[in-house]
Order: structure tokens, then C-alpha cells, then sequence
């Protein structure tokens, strides 16, 4: 072997470790800077905002009546009536009708309002119909056929009444007072009060109608029988109501 290739092996062989060395501490400045930087994004501080004391507010006795008594808040009836309404709708069918076989009612009251200051009361509602009916989709000279059907539909009504009262609500109204300038100050007072809902009960209601045809037309080849596309109802709806209201009571602590 010459004396040059001997040379280039010692030479291979001393640089290979230097190489493998320079290798093993980049990893490890690169692991180094990976942990660093990871220990950057999860470094997370809890600090304490704020804290301090609430100091203890004095109280004093606000007795709503007088003393020597027990109070209850109870419903209190303040009014009940009955109203009388008298209504009238028409109904048009998209088929001949040979007759109204029956008919379920539901009274739904939507509003019943109690203006403040006045005995005003504002009531509406509707009233539910099912109607069912028999058909003639069918005629011929033997006769008429049919099906027995459904039509749903809803009657409005509104009113209103002066009532009287058998215990006054409990209604306070809220203060308002101006600013008045002082120099450089300002001196106000509002008062506010929040008062007790009044509520409106149904006790019962009563419900009397009439049914008119209209659009009536005979069925050809029969003699006597007629069907009708129209129908004109008259009501009269008989409803008594309750109003009510949660008012503090004074009880004297000896009664029974």
C-alpha cells in the first residue's frame, strides 16, 4: 500500500468523531431550545385581583301595619263580575254542506288589564270552534254521499268594563323629583315602589249560539233536500271573572 492512501485513512478516521461530536450537540442545543421556548408558552401566572371587606349595614324594624299583630300576605279578592257579550262571525265552507253534525267550544282569555286609578277593565279573548259537518261531494238523482269532517276555526272578542271594587288594590306610584343646583352640587330624591300583580281568574263561562244558513242550494233530482256553502253564527257568551291581588294582612295574635 503507498504511503498516500495511508495518510488519507488516518486522515477519514480522526475526522469521523469531530463530525459525530458536532452532530450530538446541535441535537442538544436544539432540544435546549425547544424546552426553553416550551417552557415559555406554558408559563402562566395567577395573580389576585382585588379583595377587600364588606362592612355589616345597619337595620330597622318596617312594620307595614301596626304592632301587637301577625301579617300574611294573602290573595286578596279585589273585584268579581260577570260581563255579558253578544258576537256574530260567518263562516263560508270550500264544499257543499248537507248538515252541522256538532260543535266543541274553548274560551281562551288572552288579556284582562286593570288600568291604575281608574276601575277600567280591558279583557280579550277568543273562543276555540271544532265544527263537524257531513259533506256532499256526491249528488245524483238516488241520493247524496259524503264524509264527516273538521273545520277549526277561532272567534275573537274584546271588551271593556267599569267594575267595582269589594277591597281597593294596593298601587303606589313612583316619585320623580327635579335636580336642583346648589353652587356646584346637585340635590335629588326619587322614590320607587314595586307593586303586587293583579291577577284575573275565570270561574265560569256559558256559551248560547245560533247557526243561520246561507248560500243555500237545492240538490238537484231530490225533492226537499238542500245543502248550503255559508253559515252565520250569533253568540252570546255569558263570563265571570275574578280579580285578585297578594296584600299584607294584619291579624290580631289572640283571634282563633
Amino acid at each position: 500500500m503507498s504511503s498516500k492512501s495511508k495518510r488519507s485513512e488516518e486522515l477519514n478516521v480522526k475526522e469521523e468523531p469531530n463530525l459525530t461530536v458536532n452532530i450530538l450537540e446541535d441535537n442538544e442545543n436544539t432540544e435546549v431550545d425547544e424546552a426553553s421556548r416550551g417552557g415559555q408558552e406554558e408559563e402562566c401566572d395567577s395573580i389576585l385581583i382585588s379583595s377587600k371587606n364588606i362592612p355589616e349595614c345597619k337595620n330597622e324594624p318596617d312594620e307595614p301595619c301596626c304592632s301587637d299583630v301577625s301579617y300574611i300576605n294573602v290573595p286578596v279578592v279585589i273585584s268579581q263580575f260577570k260581563i255579558c257579550l253578544q258576537l256574530e262571525n260567518s263562516v263560508r265552507f270550500c264544499e257543499p254542506v248537507v248538515c252541522i253534525k256538532g260543535s266543541k267550544k274553548t274560551l281562551q282569555l288572552k288579556e284582562c288589564k286593570l288600568i291604575p286609578g281608574t276601575k277600567k277593565v280591558f279583557i280579550r279573548g277568543v273562543i276555540k270552534k271544532v265544527l263537524e259537518y257531513a259533506s256532499a261531494r256526491c249528488q245524483s238523482s238516488k241520493g247524496t254521499s259524503g264524509n264527516i269532517r273538521y273545520l277549526t276555526y277561532i272567534v275573537p272578542f274584546e271588551c271593556t268594563t267599569e267594575i267595582s271594587y269589594i277591597n281597593p288594590p294596593e298601587i303606589k306610584t313612583n316619585k320623580e323629583q327635579k335636580f336642583i343646583p346648589l353652587e356646584y352640587h346637585f340635590v335629588c330624591e326619587d322614590k320607587g315602589y314595586f307593586n303586587q300583580n293583579i291577577i284575573c281568574e275565570i270561574l265560569r263561562y256559558k256559551i248560547n249560539e245560533l247557526m243561520c244558513r246561507e248560500d243555500v242550494v237545492p240538490v238537484e233530482n231530490i225533492k226537499g233536500q238542500d245543502c248550503f256553502y255559508k253559515m252565520r253564527e250569533k253568540i252570546v257568551l255569558n263570563l265571570h271573572l275574578r280579580l285578585m291581588q297578594n296584600q299584607v294582612v294584619c291579624m290580631n295574635k289572640g283571634a282563633n
